[in-house]
């Protein structure tokens, strides 16, 4: 039996809607970049191949030792028991003596790193900024990228070219491998109302600003949920708590609704910026973001905004939305990923998804061009899923591995659960079948998460590639249908997909240092105009003065620098 080091052992209960909705980030501009030198000849043998041969090939029948460390959902399984890991080790010739932690990876990661502390491949344990932080410490993997050595690898990079723009630095370096996830939806953000309250009071769906306000003052004077108790309704819900920015970077704020004036969110955690004909804008200084304040402003002065959302954490946001202790519904309209986890069992049939709302507010509803959050770079790739120490002994041989990972079953598997282990069926050449938990009191998305290294691990899921989801993740694409027309609206030119941004190590540390004084002003403000403590319009133009002081335009002028880049390679 392979030797296996758990680092770190935590049980931890998350939320199913995190476990299935979030796929990626978008926040590599945010992390700091100051240079630090690890290693004296580490960067003199990420480029040099010449000593490959030495060592054993996949055919030469010597087993590879390895190091791995994997950071790991604080729910996921050992490894030990994976047996889809282990038939992968068998296959690439490797025998891999992991580490896993599950908990309090950024805390630790500096004085490992900065140490060179580190095993010969690292899954899941990288962002874009260590490769220059930690200088020289990590392979280029570039020279290794072969048909012998990497041939799914070289496939994804073929067949989904943003996957290699995403993975490869100004300098034409890949230092870590990505993912392509390509079965999740479009949106990672559902506004979901309750069709029976709807129908109690004969209302139909709302299309515009004017009658989704119309339809909340039904909820809150009219006993919408039938129970004779006409004040415990909320008429609606969000979740922006948390720090690091939220109501911007939440997918379930009421920033969504932004899309109604023509403003195209890409993706969460941008921090406001947002792309328009070309041009690199920040909404919350948009005079289509103050119309928009000032409808909320209105909808909460009204008692139809969930007063407690401005405090309560993730778990009281879910927890409301699945009912009283009586088990009747008191949300009648709230943002969510998918009906069973957010609703619960019980009370997920009463909610359907709302369409996207025209703006009609004090104009004609068309005046501008609706639209929705696109999301879905950001919930089907991600960077940074496997790396190489440039100590490693044999690259070749962990490069080798790294590839299963990207076998078409086996990225199945990565994502999923093995087929070994129970967690998928192959049902044909090109088919796979998503199988029931084996534990009957654990839901789907949390299952993917206990059996496998879920979205945490590299993956190639062919958009070829048929798979019968479970009962949540069909849900979840046939409650965006309702936004995919408005979706599709999105082009180039108004998709801002930071995740493919390449900034220098200079503008890296620029725009950390200048975006927490601009963030420091937002996001202190919105609450304070919804509320009303703040009249939005007399004091509108002192807060856009303000932002603009604090270095705004700079911002905006790196981050366009990298959008005119990044437009050159894709038009």
């Amino acid at each position: 039996m392979k030797k296996r080091v758990l680092a770190m052992l935590l049980s931890v209960t998350m939320v199913a809607s995190v476990l299935a909705g979030c796929g990626g980030s978008d926040g590599a501009a945010d992390n700091s970049a100051a240079s630090t030198d690890t290693s004296d000849d580490g960067a003199a043998a990420s480029e040099d191949t010449s000593a490959a041969g030495d060592f054993a090939s996949a055919d030469s029948g010597e087993t590879v030792k390895l190091k791995a460390l994997f950071i790991a959902h604080p729910l996921t399984k050992d490894v030990e028991e994976m047996q889809w890991l282990a038939e992968m080790e068998a296959e690439a010739n490797v025998e891999i003596e992991w580490e896993v932690i599950r908990a309090d990876w950024e805390t630790v990661k500096s004085t490992r790193f900065a140490a060179g502390d580190i095993p010969d491949i690292l899954f899941n344990a990288t962002l874009d900024d260590d490769y220059t932080k930690y200088n020289g410490l990590f392979l280029d993997m570039t020279p290794y990228l072969t048909e012998e050595l990497t041939p799914n690898i070289l496939t994804m990079f073929e067949e989904e070219p943003d996957t290699k723009v995403l993975a490869t630095t100004m300098e034409g370096k890949i230092y870590a491998t990505p993912k392509f996830q390509g079965k999740w939806p479009s949106t990672n953000t559902v506004m979901f109302i309750n069709q029976n309250w709807l129908d109690n009071l004969g209302l139909e769906m709302p299309t515009t600003y004017t009658e989704f306000k119309d339809v909340l003052m039904a909820f809150k004077e009219q006993d919408a949920n039938g129970n004779g108790d006409p004040n415990d309704e909320i008429p609606l819900d969000y979740n922006a708590y948390g720090g690091n920015n939220a109501w911007f970077n939440s997918a379930y704020s009421l920033t969504n609704l932004l899309g109604s004036l023509g403003i195209q969110l890409t993706n969460w955690g941008t921090d406001a910026y947002f792309a328009e004909d070309s041009q690199i804008k920040c909404y919350a200084v948009d005079e289509r973001y103050k119309l928009f304040m000032k409808y909320m402003a209105d909808l909460y002065a009204n008692g139809l905004i969930n007063e407690n959302a401005l405090t309560n954490d993730y778990s009281a946001f879910q927890s409301l939305s699945r009912g009283n202790e009586a088990g009747e519904p008191v949300v009648g309209c709230v943002f969510g990923w998918e009906e069973t986890d957010k609703f619960g069992p019980e009370l997920y049939s009463q909610y359907k998804p709302v369409p996207a709302l025209d703006y009609d507010i004090d104009c004609e509803p068309g005046t501008y061009d609706t639209r929705w959050r696109d999301d879905y770079t950001g919930l089907n790739m991600s960077s940074n899923r496997a790396c190489i120490s440039a100590k490693c002994s044999n690259p070749e041989a962990a490069m080798r591995f790294i590839d299963r990972f990207y076998d078409q079953t086996h990225s199945v598997e990565s994502l999923f659960g093995g087929v070994t282990d129970g967690c998928i069926e192959v049902t044909g050449d090109n088919s796979y079948k998503v199988l029931d938990p084996l534990d009957p009191n654990t839901d789907a998305g949390t299952w993917k998460w206990t059996s496998t290294f879920a979205d945490n691990g590299p993956m190639y899921i062919r958009r070829a590639s048929e798979i019968e989801m479970a009962q949540d993740m069909t849900y979840a694409l046939e409650e965006r249908e309702a936004y995919n027309d408005t979706i599709a609206k999105a082009g180039t030119s108004d998709t801002y997909p930071q995740m493919f941004m390449k900034y220098t190590e200079d503008d890296l540390n620029t725009m950390a240092l200048t975006q927490a004084n601009i963030n420091n002003i937002i996001d202190n403000q919105w609450s304070l105009w919804m509320t009303g403590e703040q009249d939005i319009d007399s004091t509108w133009d002192a807060y856009v003065e303000s932002v603009n002081n604090a270095g705004l335009p700079q911002v905006l002028e790196i981050r366009q620098a990298a959008f005119d880049e990044y437009l050159k390679n894709v038009q």
